[in-house]
């Protein structure tokens, strides 16, 4: 009866019609067998249902109201010419200590590659550390990094994407290029340790944030996620992360007992 367990990927896009009663009785059955058999997803499921009421006591007033004041703003800021200039996310400020004495090298690189595309925090934060990557944005970054003779790519089992790890430590925190497809989406996976990633060119969905060239994004341990790339086009991100993620489904599977067989596990 396995073939009726869908994947965790498969899972989430049910959430919504399962929590409106709208699935058939099939997807039903697989769903209900993959949550008794998945805690990742019973968590995500946990969270689902939790976040109406969060939003609620977050707004604390007419939905509406906010709506209208928001598309207020905007037209506003239309008419006046104040349109944001370059990434439309940014670093949070305690990410920037990284730029001081001493701070984590791999953050430092994908600070001065957003420094490098976002006018706006180069005239906050000063531009001196900025790395600019122009119109061939893999090419000019490539003297920053280690000599691509020690990259170790990853092609299988990405759902058509591929990811060279350029630089990893004892501790399981690497550094790694990522190249997306367009309109392919990475496979979901679960962080275990923060990740900060920096879009390099292309555009990608990653839940509510829609990320192009300069864009930063940091997930948390517990995250789970699997972005999307914009049709049309190859996204390459520049992707720092403090552990290894675990995927979700039969690639955690395939991790299990490759985490258990000797030498070095495949990638």
């Amino acid at each position: 009866m396995t073939f009726l367990v869908p994947s965790c990927e498969r899972v989430t896009s049910l959430l919504t019609a399962y929590e409106e009663g709208a699935l058939g009785p099939l997807d039903w059955l697989g769903l209900k067998l993959h949550l008794a058999l998945c805690p990742p997803c019973q968590t995500f499921l946990a969270s689902f249902e939790r976040t109406p009421a969060l939003l609620r006591r977050a707004w604390g007033e007419d939905t509406h109201a906010l709506c209208e004041r928001a598309l207020a703003g905007a037209l506003a800021a239309l008419r006046e010419g104040r349109v944001p200039r370059g990434p439309q996310h940014h670093p949070e400020p305690e990410a920037w200590s990284a730029l001081e004495s001493g701070g984590d090298p791999l953050h430092t690189l994908l600070l001065r590659v957003h420094l490098g595309h976002c006018e706006p925090c180069r005239e906050t934060r000063g531009g001196d550390l900025a790395i600019s990557l122009a119109e061939r944005p893999l090419e000019a970054l490539r003297p920053h990094l280690p000599p691509d003779t020690q990259w170790r790519w990853i092609r299988h089992g990405l759902g058509g994407a591929k990811v060279a790890i350029l630089q990893e430590d004892s501790t399981g925190a690497s550094l790694s290029l990522a190249c997306l497809p367009g309109g392919r989406t990475t496979p979901f996976h679960n962080h275990r340790g923060v990740e900060r990633a920096l879009v390099l060119c292309g555009a990608m969905q990653d839940g509510p944030a829609h990320l192009r060239a300069g864009d930063w994004i940091e997930h948390h341990p517990g995250h789970l996620h699997g972005p999307t790339a914009d049709p049309g086009g190859e996204c390459w991100a520049l992707i720092a992360l403090e552990r290894p993620v675990q995927f979700l489904g039969w690639r955690a599977v395939v991790e299990w007992f490759a985490s258990r067989s000797p030498g070095p596990a495949p990638r």
